[in-house]
């Protein structure tokens, strides 16, 4: 039996479920607004293998087109009606009520698709009344967990976005692939500045983080990944991680997480500096320096100064990443000393196999 082209060597993973970054409450008046919560909001055959209120599962990415794991889109919704557009700062696809032509409301008696409207982004009148959100959904496997298929959880945090993004990037840099790659996703408290007093305040934020040494990353990147498909997002519901809610004309809508900290401008590079030789550190240096060079003697690609700096960065939080193979080490041993040492080990157990 010969197979049908375009249709049997298509293998798509079915979707599982949702995991959620808040939970809905009711007000006094008895009008429902999204909650945001510092654990993964899971249904109960995750809760089996991680407790009831987690902070980090274990994931991968089944596939590497990014609108289909990672889907990034200006979003409006609606109490009654869900998703009423969807833009990329250019153009968006908006749900109209056909008598007025103003974006469908629940008064609405028939509404229809257009496609190809203007989407101003953040200039837009709905996203500067706060009705329009940039929200990501993301889709991944969970190893752990019974039965193979694809979550979802979805997010309106600007800094969660950009989180996720730059340790994609990180792991592109390192792996030369996100697909099939062991990693993790952790919910993890970040300081923010409210935009309209100026006040600094802490809220939940996504990341992707690997748990997984140089030499582990490497071996799983060249491994032979699968060539699945996975269907697009579930996109008719506003994520529950965002800070507030508003109600206008009677309904519900999302409301933006406070902008994040105007990110200062980079300073030029400086030299690799070195502590003085006496200081004591679980990373030394001096010997950082003699394994470096040994390793690249060998031609050990792996241990490649670029290549061993983006990994190391892909350990640390974004604010702390470095552009210089001598700092990197000492911020990961400050802030994560466990990883350190591990990360001395790597090298010793490397350069002793070469010996």
């Amino acid at each position: 039996m010969s197979p049908i082209q375009g249709l049997t060597e298509q293998k798509r993973l079915p979707r599982l479920g949702k995991i959620h970054l808040g939970v809905k409450k009711t007000n006094a008046k008895g009008t429902e607004y999204p909650s945001p919560t510092d654990y993964f909001v899971c249904p109960p055959e995750i809760q089996k293998v991680y407790g009831e209120k987690p902070q980090k599962l274990d994931i991968i990415i089944p596939v590497e087109d990014e609108d289909m794991w990672a889907s990034q889109y200006y979003r409006q919704y609606s109490r009654t009606r869900g998703l009423v557009c969807r833009g990329d700062g250019i153009t968006c696809r908006r749900m109209v009520d056909t008598e007025t032509g103003d974006t469908a409301n629940r008064d609405s008696k028939t509404i229809t698709w257009k496609e190809e409207l203007p989407c101003p982004g953040r200039d837009c009148p709905d996203y500067q009344r706060k009705a329009c959100q940039e929200v990501m959904n993301l889709q991944f496997l969970l190893p752990r967990v019974p039965g193979l298929g694809i979550w979802q959880v979805d997010t309106g945090s600007i800094n969660s976005i950009r989180n996720v993004n730059n340790c994609a990037a990180m792991v592109r840099a390192v792996c030369d692939r996100i697909s099939w790659i062991p990693l993790t996703l952790t919910l993890e408290p970040t300081e923010v500045t409210n935009p309209d007093d100026g006040k600094k305040k802490i809220v939940q934020c996504l990341n992707l983080r690997s748990d997984k040494g140089l030499p582990e990353l490497l071996e799983a990147s060249g491994k032979a990944k699968a060539d699945l498909l996975i269907t697009a997002p579930i996109d008719n519901e506003a994520p529950l991680d965002n800070e507030d809610s508003k109600v206008i004309e009677g309904e519900v809508v999302g409301v933006r997480e406070e902008e994040p900290e105007q990110e200062p401008q980079p300073e030029p590079p400086e030299q690799p500096t070195r502590p003085s030789a006496g200081e004591s550190s679980i990373i030394d240096l001096n010997w950082w320096e003699e394994t470096l060079t040994k390793l690249e003697e060998h031609g050990v690609v792996a241990w490649e100064r670029e290549k061993i700096l983006k990994y190391i960065n892909t350990l640390l939080p974004e604010e702390e990443q470095q552009d210089n193979i001598y700092k990197a080490p000492k911020a990961l041993e400050r802030i994560n000393p466990a990883k350190a040492k591990d990360l001395v080990a790597q090298a010793k157990k490397k350069l002793k196999e070469l010996n």
